[in-house]
């Protein structure tokens, strides 16, 4: 009696793990049931909640290689290079922050982990192939994307290139730049200047040319715009930077030394009236610090010396310790991607143009701070390139029509198993959950037995029966509760896997719901793909589809006449028999009023 009460809590705990577990309901699922139900837990808290602990323990888990609870044996079984990494990477990526400052006893133990994770993970790296990282990188965008308007923040500041020539790109500081550098025309540079340097040439036998100048203008876009190619100002003088050159809040702080210490390319940081001034300094307003340097003692707590790094001075636990600790790179305690400044090789190369797409999707989602990161982009990317303009637009369509890169989480482990998607619904997808009844019972019988769960009725009898009986077999491969009936996500995932799969009738038919918006988001550049599958395959259906979503043109789909009847004649040259068409009817109608706004990914 008691083993079965503590198998049904457990039970709860796994499928309301998103409720109300955590990295310890994990280990005690493992205790009661089995390893894959409290993997299924860890991947919920490392996936919906960006859980650290959790995150490393499937990575440990997937390597077969540690794990953090002591006594462990490895479990090839699960064993997964390519997910170990994914997780590794989200625990320790650039920016990732997770600390025990309050206690030096468990900082200690978070230290460990966090290092032996790193060894771990820079040893996968090394071992992975070009085609691995490339899977790595996209199951990476999956996960992010899928934490909607916070993920694509995410991706950008992965993306973004930080500061980089004195200028901030996107990323990389606490102080950006009220004033920046840029290569400007001269104040004397107008269309009346002409006439007067002709009158001075005149009188005085000598040009008077007004050439380009470097100025330190305000770090707006309208002076962004204005600026002009810097081989135009080549080998003119630079003048100093200006004093206000950092921003700061005038009601609680201002600047009172901006010099950087010896050693370091960064100015001090700002802190707090509440903290004290490492270098003697008071003011009423704001205390400075110099980046801290080497390994120090720490008698004055969070204002001696530490782990800090860079120029001379006193830092801290790397506290505030310049281009160590919280600030940057380097050897700081708590440096930017990782303890002792150590982040994880990355599949990810910094461009500005791919950070500036994700900021982008971030801000049509209504995330408050992606306008700040895109305008900043949209500078860096100005500054930085002869054609930005091109580059910004690009960057703008990619955005509108973005989309993840798996129609679902892949992958299997050395045991067979399928890895667990446990993305949550946006409000776009829930909305399209809502008409999942009006995909036919005979899509799903035929996903069904393309899967490989057959309904014969001399072996399971009643049509009902064996459709349950199917189901319940597709519920347990996938680690879901058995219940012989199919939820509306259910049943999306059973068209989607068909279709990743190469069946040409899933395939067409989950065109058809991204064209409608059943069971997922109207999109029709989605459609467009897997409609394309299927015509592929010379499934009728499919190819009478696309000479119809080519004509019409819906948005993000060009439309091409030519195509379009070409794959009328095809359709036809198969048999198609046009009554069957489920889009015509919607399509003409979009075509009558216009090209419909379809989903922006």
């Amino acid at each position: 009696m008691t083993t079965s009460l503590v198998a049904a809590a457990a039970l709860v705990v796994v499928f309301a793990s998103s409720t109300f577990a955590d990295y310890a309901d994990g280990g005690r699922t493992e205790q009661a049931m089995t390893l894959p139900d409290a993997v299924k837990v860890w991947r919920q808290e490392a996936w919906q909640r960006d859980d650290f602990l959790a995150q490393v323990r499937l990575g440990d888990l997937y390597s077969a290689n540690q794990s953090i609870a002591p006594g462990e044996t490895k479990n090839a079984a699960f064993a997964d290079p390519v997910e170990a990494y994914v997780w590794y990477f989200m625990a320790l990526r650039p920016g990732r922050d997770y600390r025990a400052d309050d206690n030096m006893s468990a900082a200690d133990t978070v230290t460990n982990v966090r290092s032996t994770a790193l060894n771990n993970a820079e040893q996968i790296y090394n071992s992975l192939t070009f085609e691995q990282r490339l899977d790595a990188r996209a199951r990476i965008l999956y996960i992010l994307s899928s934490r909607g308007a916070e993920g694509f923040v995410t991706l950008g500041r992965i993306h973004a290139s930080g500061w980089q020539d004195g200028n901030y790109r996107g990323g990389g500081s606490s102080l950006p730049q009220t004033k920046v550098r840029l290569c400007m025309r001269s104040s004397w540079d107008h269309w009346w200047s002409g006439w007067l340097w002709w009158i001075w040439s005149s009188l005085t036998s000598r040009p008077y040319p007004h050439p380009p100048v470097w100025k330190w203008v305000d770090n707006e876009p309208i002076n962004w715009d204005r600026r002009l190619p810097d081989y135009q100002c080549y080998g003119a003088e630079i003048p100093p930077p200006p004093t206000d050159l950092y921003s700061t809040d005038s009601t609680s702080m201002s600047v009172t030394n901006t010099t950087p210490a010896s050693g370091s390319g960064t100015p001090a940081l700002i802190v707090p009236p509440a903290q004290t001034s490492t270098n003697g300094g008071s003011s009423d307003a704001v205390q400075t610090v110099n980046p801290g340097g080497g390994y120090g003692n720490t008698t004055n707590s969070y204002a001696g010396t530490g782990y800090g790094s860079g120029g001379t001075g006193d830092g801290s636990y790397g506290v505030i310790g310049g281009t160590g600790g919280y600030a940057g790179a380097g050897y700081g305690a708590y440096g930017y991607g990782g303890y002792y400044g150590r982040s994880v090789s990355s599949v990810f190369v910094t461009n500005d143009a791919e950070a500036l797409t994700y900021f982008l999707i971030a801000q049509s989602l209504g995330h408050p701070l992606a306008g700040p990161y895109v305008g900043t982009e949209r500078g860096a990317i100005r500054y930085y390139n002869a054609d930005a303009g091109r580059i910004i637009a690009d960057a703008e369509k990619r955005a509108r029509f973005w989309n993840a890169p798996y129609e679902y989480y892949p992958g299997v482990t050395a045991k067979g198993e399928l890895h667990s998607d446990e993305s949550l619904p946006t409000f776009e997808q829930r909305m399209a959950l809502r008409r999942v009844r009006e995909i036919p019972l005979a899509s799903i019988v035929e996903a069904l037995d393309f899967r490989g769960y057959r309904m014969n009725p001399r072996l399971c009898g009643p049509p009902p029966v064996c459709l349950n009986r199917a189901v319940t077999q597709f519920q347990t491969a996938l680690n879901w509760e058995p219940t012989g009936w199919l939820n509306p996500i259910q049943t999306v995932r059973l068209i989607q896997m068909a279709a990743v799969d190469g069946d040409a009738i899933a395939q067409d038919r989950l065109g058809i719901m991204y064209t409608k918006g059943i069971g997922v988001p109207q999109n029709f550049v989605k459609a467009e793909k897997w409609f394309i599958k299927a015509a592929n395959q010379r499934y009728p259906d499919a190819l009478f589809n696309l000479s119809v979503l080519y004509r019409v043109g819906p948005n993000g789909v060009e439309p091409d006449e030519h195509k379009s009847n070409s794959f009328r004649a095809q359709a036809a040259a198969a048999g198609y028999a046009q009554a069957r068409c489920e889009l015509l009817d919607l399509l003409k109608l979009a075509d009558a009023a216009g090209r419909p706004e379809g989903a922006k990914r």
